[in-house]
């Protein structure tokens, strides 16, 4: 949660959630931006497990932010 919390801070957000299918699973990464006035979309991809979403999700927020903002080690 605190690799969560420290993206956060610096306007950074990463969701992964389940897509409702039943076969094959699915699920969807978005990375999301701070706005002026609300989150906006950067990047979204699919994936065969939440895993690999999330890695994704993190190594697209280190390089959409041009540094490292977060030590993702859970």
């Amino acid at each position: 949660m605190k690799a969560l919390y420290n993206i956060h801070k610096e306007g950074w957000w990463v969701k992964v959630s389940p897509l409702a299918r039943k076969e094959p699973e699915c699920w969807v990464a978005s990375v999301y931006k701070r706005g002026k006035f609300s989150w906006i979309t950067e990047e979204c991809s699919e994936f065969s497990c939440p895993e690999d979403a999330y890695t994704w999700g993190w190594n697209r927020v280190y390089v959409l932010s041009d540094k490292k903002v977060i030590a993702h080690a859970d």
